[in-house]
């Protein structure tokens, strides 16, 4: 039983740094994300980010249309 018990928090521990991992890395990327940033907020401005970037991509097409590119 302890046996069990033991490969499951081991399991748990393993997904947790995963998760860990992968929140300092969109920390990384995403821009005005600090350091102390909680979970929340971090999804929250990474929702945002990518918002102001399919505008962005949205703005550039319009403007090669425009300019015939």
């Amino acid at each position: 039983m302890a046996k069990k018990s033991f490969l499951v928090l081991r399991k748990k521990r393993s997904f947790q740094f995963l998760v860990n991992r992968k929140l300092r890395e969109l920390k990384k990327i995403v821009p005005g994300s600090p350091v102390g940033t909680d979970v929340d907020t971090l999804l929250h401005t990474t929702a945002e980010y990518i918002c102001y970037l399919e505008l962005q991509v949205l703005v550039l097409r319009r403007l090669s249309l425009i300019c015939g590119v």
